[in-house]
């Protein structure tokens, strides 16, 4: 009887999968309780349930599971923090991921939750007056601009020889103004500014003080200013191409003769390699009916189209960051 037979193909993948959401589940609610905060220092799972109000069994499964998934270690009856807890997952780590993890959490509970729903209906549209650029969702993008992406773009866009001899830097879309502050400690010459929207604009400050110039606005619509020398644009291009392409000649119109536009974006070249953007594409799909996650040669293709000359790209993506560094020039 085919019963007794054992599969032809091992189902752990399905398995691993089923306990990944498990233990991100656990990981996101450890976070949001501020767990991690509470063991800086070795202490048992019923302390813990008692200074956070907590029920204590369930506390101390949850430690368990913790020390299963690798971010707390057990040593005779009490917690404590493993590396990676200690470097990602303290709120006062200069890597702390906490708001990262949140807005994954949400992203999973508004749009993924509705996938089944969109496959039978079709996009489902986005929720008008509901603006996703708060304050969280801009310590988000900083803390996930720390973790990899900002150092190793500032690590290619520094040996630019435009960059090295640039006066004038726009960081569009700049968010958390991160990138621009890098962009100023490694070239203390540039006079650089970080344009967005203006909710945004009012979290940069808390980021950026004065070390840099603001402007407020909607680069779809306003005039982003000119003379730039280099204009900088990390994850803001993904957009109908009707609408990127306006905003790319807008861009080409507001650089220097022989000014260079540098974009950092997630591309889909390869379903394997390149899963993180795969899903991060599925997951637009599910609200919006136009495609907004290019392949490299079509996002090529455009800026060539908007006047721009594909300079090189570079790979500067890991796993769960498939980024690609395109450096183009204005050219017509």
């Amino acid at each position: 009887m085919k019963y007794l037979e054992f599969p032809p193909e091992n189902p752990g993948a399905i398995s691993e999968l089923a306990q990944s959401v498990e233990k991100f589940i656990v990981l996101a609610t450890a976070v949001e309780l501020n767990l991690f905060d509470s063991f800086k220092k070795p202490k048992s799972a019923e302390e813990v349930a008692n200074e956070l109000k907590l029920d204590g069994r369930i506390t101390k499964k949850v430690c368990n599971a913790l020390v299963a998934s690798g971010f707390l270690r057990e040593i005779n009856g009490k917690y404590a923090l493993t590396k990676v807890s200690r470097i990602f997952l303290i709120s006062d780590s200069p890597f702390y991921q906490g708001n990262l993890i949140k807005l994954y959490k949400k992203t999973r509970e508004e749009r993924w939750s509705k996938l089944g729903e969109a496959l039978k209906k079709g996009p489902l549209g986005f929720q008008r007056g509901h603006s996703v650029f708060d304050e969280s969702f801009i310590l988000a993008m900083a803390e996930g601009a720390v973790r990899w992406d900002l150092p190793r773009t500032v690590e290619i866009v520094r040996e630019l020889p435009e960059f090295k001899k640039a006066r004038k830097l726009l960081d569009l879309g700049g968010g958390h103004g991160l990138y621009a502050l890098a962009f100023k400690e490694i070239n203390p010459e540039l006079d650089i500014y970080v344009f967005d929207l203006p909710p945004v604009i009012e979290v940069t400050k808390k980021f950026v003080g004065d070390r840099v110039e603001l402007i407020a606005g909607d680069f779809t619509k306003d005039d982003i200013g000119s003379g730039y020398d280099i204009i900088f644009a990390s994850d803001v291009f993904y957009r109908p191409r009707r609408e990127l392409t306006q905003i790319l000649r807008k861009v080409h119109e507001s650089l220097n003769d022989d000014g260079m536009l540098i974009t950092k974006h997630w591309h889909i070249d390869d379903l394997r390699e390149d899963s993180t953007a795969v899903f991060f594409d599925l997951m637009f799909a599910i609200l919006d009916e136009v495609d907004r996650v290019c392949s490299t040669p079509e996002f090529c293709d455009i800026l060539e189209s908007c006047g721009f000359e594909v300079v090189d790209i570079v790979d500067v993506g890991g796993p769960y960051s498939p980024s690609k560094i395109i450096v183009t020039a204005k050219r017509g």
